[in-house]
């Protein structure tokens, strides 16, 4: 059987079907040499991808998909999604975590019930992030510009300096109302 992939999503094809394969190899591996059952290797193996790879190969696709870094483009993909998916979840992920011992004072065995929920949220978050980004740009640009047009008007040569500081703040505020928002669905789910 000859297959022709000659698609704008060969790259595409190739790298889900190596983690196919890659994941294959593995779960025949861990079913020879240890006595976890089949689904349970298949679950963490999925959540593995979900949580280590998914967002970044989404917001890869949103906004790097024409990068090309070397002569593979499926391995390029793989190791920006895998490196995108490690900054954004994982960083969040210690962040949340510091917040929940130093912030909320938080017991250890009431965040150790707490990890089964907190990477699925986070994925989720970064996820739904880069799309507002990529789909709501436009809006967004346009209102920063009026924004930035109004303070220069209302405060000459410094509107735009006071802007950007207030909206350092701001987003500095919600950054930390969402991490606010994680730990309490989490405390919320955990009990």
């Amino acid at each position: 059987m000859n297959v022709n992939i000659n698609s704008k999503y060969k790259d595409d094809i190739m790298l889900w079907g190596g983690i196919l394969v890659v994941s294959a190899v593995f779960i025949g591996i861990f079913m020879v040499f240890t006595t976890t059952p089949p689904l349970d290797l298949i679950k963490k193996i999925l959540s593995a991808i979900l949580i280590m790879f998914l967002p970044g190969y989404i917001i890869m696709k949103l906004y790097l998909d024409d990068v090309k870094l070397s002569n593979n483009p499926a391995v390029d993909k793989f190791i920006l999604s895998f490196g995108l998916s490690m900054v954004t979840v994982q960083s969040l992920a210690f962040i949340v975590n510091y917040f929940a011992v130093y912030g909320e004072n938080l017991d250890q065995e009431f965040r150790i019930r707490m990890e089964a929920y907190m990477p699925l949220i986070i994925a989720f978050l970064v996820v739904a992030t880069a799309f507002v980004l990529k789909f709501f740009w436009g809006t967004i640009s346009s209102i920063w510009g009026k924004l930035m047009d109004w303070f220069a008007a209302k405060l000459g040569g410094a509107g735009h300096t006071t802007l950007l500081v207030l909206a350092t703040f701001i987003i500095l505020a919600l950054f930390y109302l969402v991490i606010k928002v994680i730990l309490l669905v989490m405390v919320s789910m955990a009990t």
